[in-house]
């Protein structure tokens, strides 16, 4: 009987779930999508659903506005609907099945932590709530879990805007950290604590049983940090991320995790891979760098568009990013990518607006990729797969690639719908047994 019991306790625990076979190709490489416009809001992967509150108008523009706007209640209950419905437990078995082994799950501060003044409510920690964000967290990873997945938890939202996009929760200016710093860091240490608090959550539902350890594959410290980018305060703030928040985060995380059990994950924050050599002491086996690889914003990629031989620049740029991967100090992945090639997916850059011009396009090019996958001509789909194929042949020279994101509403975007492309053949169906480009 004692035996019995004991077999049931580990069997309940995470102990007998250490065992289970992980999805993915059995090579150690990263290779998955990003949980995009769920657990934080963006307009243009989610457009019904902000046009909806709008009335025609475009003050809801992010989800700061949204909880700021929205009677409480009504912002709850849409919410709740969303968390609960928009991914599904077979879209997790089929990106599994496709030979994806990691999600990348942008996560929101306010969940944990919310200061007089924000519109956000209460944070709501018990996980057993159905109204609770965590809720609906824990039962992802749990579903993760049953097929072998691993999650990358990345902080996506920093207090007061790492950088100005909707994606941070809060579009506009950006006062993450700006020229008082030094002497005001206070969102800085905010979200040290804010890592420590969903960093101990993730590790209590391990300890717990809820889920195994090989669930959690790393903890994102903070997505997209271009405060600290060479174009934003005159690349003073660099210095806040690379000799600041980036070690102390790490060490954070390993507060909670110990040395060897997660990796810590660091942004790019636009700059080179070379500006990594020798910010991190110590061991930094388990430190690895997330770098953000798109080939549709800004005006270059618009000359690109409008070239004759556009796609064949694309193809050609996607193999030689290996080069500049070659130059990492750490070990890194992409943890973002598309296979966009302009602007012009709505409220895609600039954000919601009432009528959306992209703003660094030619709007004709947007007659051709208008994101109505039954207009796309042979050659397109074509240069798809093989865009999608040069990218991840030179992100797999090291750790691998996260793309963004794993499905849109209603398939709105396609080019961005890793969902939509496995369905309509323009991405492996076994990406273990796949064509290479390069």
């Amino acid at each position: 009987l004692a035996l019995c019991a004991l077999v049931a306790v580990l069997a309940d625990g995470a102990y007998i779930k250490n065992n289970r076979t992980r999805a993915g190709c059995s090579d150690g490489k990263v290779r998955g999508v990003n949980l995009g416009g769920w657990l934080v809001l963006e307009p243009w992967i989610t457009p019904k659903f902000f046009e909806e509150v709008n009335d025609g108008g475009d003050k809801i523009v992010d989800e700061y506005t949204y909880a700021q706007y929205l009677d409480p209640e009504t912002y709850k209950a849409r919410m709740v609907q969303h968390w609960d419905t928009y991914y599904t437990k077979e879209d997790f078995k089929k990106l599994a099945d496709s030979g994806l082994s990691h999600f990348r799950i942008p996560i929101a501060y306010w969940y944990w932590d919310v200061e007089e003044g924000e519109p956000f409510p209460e944070p709501i920690l018990d996980d057993t709530d159905p109204n609770s964000a965590l809720f609906y967290l824990k039962r992802a990873l749990q579903w993760m879990d049953e097929f072998g997945l691993s999650a990358v938890l990345d902080m996506h939202t920093g207090p007061e805007s790492q950088n100005g996009y909707d994606n941070s929760g809060r579009r506009g200016d950006i006062h993450w950290v700006d020229y008082d710093y030094p002497s005001d860091r206070v969102n800085i240490d905010r979200s040290l604590r804010i890592v420590e608090k969903f960093a101990t959550t993730a590790k209590q539902w391990i300890e717990s049983g809820v889920i195994s350890a090989e669930t959690i594959y790393a903890i994102g410290v903070l997505n997209e940090p271009h405060a600290c980018g060479g174009w934003n305060f005159n690349g003073q703030m660099w210095t806040a991320c690379k000799d600041d928040f980036f070690p102390k985060s790490v060490e954070v995380v390993r507060s909670v995790f110990g040395s060897d059990e997660v990796m810590a994950v660091v942004d790019i924050a636009g700059h080179g891979y070379n500006e990594f050599n020798g910010v991190f002491q110590g061991d930094t086996s388990k430190i690895e760098i997330d770098a953000h690889n798109y080939q549709c914003f800004g005006g270059y990629w618009n000359d690109v568009a409008l070239s004759p031989n556009g796609w064949g620049t694309h193809l050609e740029h996607s193999c030689n990013i290996r080069n500049d991967i070659a130059q990492s100090p750490l070990s890194t992945w992409v943890g973002e990518f598309s296979l966009a090639v302009t602007e012009c997916q709505k409220y895609l850059s600039g954000g919601y607006m009432i009528n959306y011009v992209p703003p660094d396009n030619d709007p004709a090019l947007c007659d051709y990729y208008n994101s109505d996958f039954s207009t796309f001509s042979p050659d397109y789909k074509d240069f798809l797969t093989k865009f999608f194929l040069a990218q991840i042949d030179s992100f797999e020279t090291n750790n691998g690639w996260i793309f963004w994101t794993g499905k849109t509403e209603d398939h709105c975007a396609p080019e961005w719908d890793y969902l939509y492309l496995l369905e309509n053949g323009i991405v492996p169906a076994d990406i273990c047994n796949r064509d290479t480009y390069c």
